[in-house]
């Protein structure tokens, strides 16, 4: 029996130019003979920093939950399944969770860059993602 070949893709803000992202999503499941896709949106949890409103919460997983669907219209025409998954926690976290649970064979994460202070406070999640996964990971440049 061979094994189901997925990947991951993480999306992160909407805002970014997504072309680049679209054209490495189509060429990887083409040349690797991908069966499905899974979308991830990580989203930071507000009480991790000190501040929790459940309000909130619901508002940016909704708005999760459109992103994932308007990014799979981009991808109708991929040739496999297309699934999408929002979790709320800790990026890296999350995503080595699922890492865990999926076995992807790759994950495609895109890139934005940071100034020097963003990049101290908020670190480089990229990097823990690269650092910390099973599989390879290919980063595509906003």
């Amino acid at each position: 029996m061979t094994r189901e070949k997925n990947i991951f893709v993480v999306l992160k803000e909407n805002r970014q130019n997504q072309t680049k992202l679209i054209k490495e999503i189509k060429d990887y499941v083409a040349a690797n003979n991908v069966n499905r896709i899974y979308l991830l949106k990580v989203i930071d949890r507000s009480e991790d920093l000190g501040v929790f409103n459940p309000e909130a919460e619901e508002i940016i997983v909704t708005r999760a939950e459109n992103d994932i669907s308007k990014f799979m219209t981009n991808l109708t025409d991929v040739g496999c399944q297309v699934e999408g998954i929002i979790k709320v926690g800790s990026y890296h976290d999350r995503i080595e969770e699922l890492a865990k649970k999926y076995n992807p064979e790759a994950i495609i994460v895109q890139s934005s860059k940071l100034s020097g202070i963003k990049r101290i406070f908020l670190g480089n999640s990229v990097s823990d993602v690269i650092n910390n996964a099973h599989c390879p990971v290919i980063v595509v440049g906003s």
